[in-house]
């Protein structure tokens, strides 16, 4: 397991809408006695969606800023956001190759204090696991294996794609959440559509079309035998758990799916108790699940 001291990059949407997976990363760290700290100064990433399609350049100087932060206490990134993941790490891979365009960002980060000088790396929270912690601990460290739980599972698009700059997974076929899943004693299934997106780019232009798109996927997800769905996306989980009731609206299996945050499934496989995890906050409700498995 790595000795590494991380800053720890929460991003805007976990903490303000979905301070529940806040509480599982909080608890998986110091389950695992991951050096994780709380850095003053982060802002936005900022978000992959909206700004560096309206100005490439500024969304670059904002997320070089963040990596400056980092960089000032000597601390590499850890974020479990998928959006602030491509956001910052795709920043870090361009800044570090290309000296002339860092050169030209620290020119605009002089007027804020700031200098990035290249050195930061920035890993997802599902890395960690896998690469520091590593299945095998993750496997000997479960006390309630999930063994009657079949699930289905979405990664997101934002922790694969663009490949060349994130190089997590294999990016048509990943296995990594696969993998997770199962050190728990979970099973997996694979469905028609498991890479499709989840929708929720789609929605500021056309909501209507989003929801039939999470629609579908949860309905595959049902068809081919998943009992919930698990994913490691912010983004993802307001479109699969806060819009579910609506994206069902015109299918026809109606049955809601339970979703969880990965990291929630880890803790309640490692013994934390179920009412520290906050699980009350779900819109779709996960009492079967937790019935099931508790």
């Amino acid at each position: 397991m790595s000795n590494s001291s991380w800053a720890l990059y929460m991003g805007c949407v976990i903490p303000n809408r979905l301070p529940y997976m806040e509480v599982a990363v909080r608890e998986t760290l110091q389950y695992f006695e991951i050096d994780a700290h709380d850095i003053d100064g982060f802002s936005c990433c900022p978000n992959p969606l909206t700004l560096p399609h309206i100005d490439h350049h500024a969304a670059l100087v904002i997320s070089a800023r963040n990596l400056a932060v980092a960089e000032k206490q000597g601390m590499d990134i850890l974020t479990p956001c998928n959006g602030c993941f491509e956001m910052l790490k795709g920043s870090a891979v361009c800044l570090h190759d290309d000296k002339e365009l860092r050169e030209e960002v620290n020119t605009i980060l002089a007027q804020t204090g700031h200098e990035y000088k290249g050195t930061v790396k920035v890993k997802h929270f599902i890395q960690l696991l896998f690469e520091d912690i590593g299945f095998g601990t993750i496997a000997e460290s479960v006390i309630y294996p999930l063994k009657d739980l079949t699930v289905a599972v979405h990664v997101g698009c934002h922790i694969l794609r663009p490949s060349n700059l994130l190089n997590v997974d294999d990016a048509q076929r990943p296995t990594i959440l696969h993998q997770l899943v199962r050190a728990l004693g979970a099973k997996t299934v694979q469905f028609p559509d498991e890479m499709d997106c989840c929708g929720y780019g789609t929605r500021p232009a056309d909501r209507d079309l989003a929801l039939k798109m999470t629609g579908i996927k949860l309905e595959n997800m049902k068809r081919a035998g998943a009992e919930a769905l698990v994913l490691i996306c912010p983004a993802c989980t307001l479109q699969f758990d806060l819009m579910q009731r609506l994206a069902l609206r015109d299918v026809e299996d109606k049955t809601p799916l339970p979703v969880f945050y990965y990291p929630e499934l880890l803790n309640l496989a490692v013994g934390t108790p179920p009412q520290k995890l906050g699980f009350e906050q779900h819109r779709v409700k996960v009492d079967p699940v937790l019935a099931k498995l508790l």
